[in-house]
């Protein structure tokens, strides 16, 4: 926090922007600590509180809205990519569309606050097609409220804060050896669990498109397939496997019991 705080004061606002805008694109930088910091430092005089403000919105929006454009333009090719490091990327895809489905563009005003989602949250509202003024207007909502609170925050409790930043000073080589010691546990964790996670998935009964075209050939009133592809690789324009139901993948566990139990049962997905 103190090197975040030196390094405000010694660039800026524009620094504050660039933070923001790097961590709105996704990458791990601490932009609430840098917001924290400038409200700190608007106390007591050493920035500019308005300007410092605006610049942290303008960067989360920049951010944000270069996200929405890729989401728009690649679908869920990006959002694939940004899952890329959890252990299941179509669980992480699943688990982010099933927040922003049942909250609506409701979670864009709080999508900040959620790690994980964070980043989803803007190339998600692009993949699915939101309007593009509807989604600033509710994007520079959660901007506002985010920004505010960690702004506010600082602000009044700049003298607590500079507390802690003068303690994390003298202790800065003890913290930064336990932080990156934290770091690679945490990476280590993610790469077991990765691991586990895909050894369980090769126990998982698969069947080729060959064989699987021979059955229905053969015997189609005993079978049945389901597309359950994610809603970003599905339209009603797609291809698809002839004969083959859609089953919506945000209702998989109620769908359970609905199954034809007397038939065999084929799922595919992207």
């Amino acid at each position: 926090m103190h090197d975040v705080t030196a390094l405000i004061g010694e660039h800026g606002p524009l620094l504050l922007a660039g933070l923001c805008f790097i961590e709105a694109i996704g990458f791990p930088l601490p932009a609430a600590v840098g917001l924290l910091c400038a409200g700190a430092m608007a106390r007591v005089g050493s920035i500019s509180a308005p300007g410092s403000f605006a610049a942290g919105i303008a960067g989360l929006l920049a951010g944000d809205l270069l996200l929405f454009a890729v989401g728009r333009y690649t679908g869920w090719y990006f959002l694939g990519l940004l899952c890329r490091l959890a252990a299941s990327p179509e669980s992480c895809i699943h688990n982010a569309a099933h927040r922003f489905y049942r909250q609506g563009r409701l979670a864009l005003l709080f999508a900040k606050f959620v790690p994980g989602v964070n980043t989803m949250a803007a190339p998600l509202a692009g993949s699915l097609g939101m309007r593009p003024r509807e989604f600033l207007l509710f994007d520079l909502g959660g901007a506002l409220i985010y920004a505010s609170a960690y702004f506010a925050l600082g602000f009044v409790f700049s003298a607590f804060l500079g507390t802690i930043a003068a303690a994390m000073a003298s202790a800065g080589q003890l913290l930064k050896a336990a932080m990156i010691l934290a770091a690679a546990a945490y990476l280590v964790y993610r790469g077991w669990l990765a691991w586990k996670l895909r050894a369980t998935f090769l126990d998982v009964p698969r069947i080729g498109p060959q064989a699987l075209a021979s059955i229905l050939a053969g015997n189609p009133e005993e079978t049945v397939v389901f597309d359950v592809r994610s809603h970003g690789y599905y339209s009603g324009g797609a291809l698809r496997i002839r004969g083959a139901a859609r089953l919506e993948p945000n209702r998989l566990g109620e769908a359970l019991e609905e199954l034809p139990g007397s038939r065999e049962i084929y799922l595919y997905c992207t």
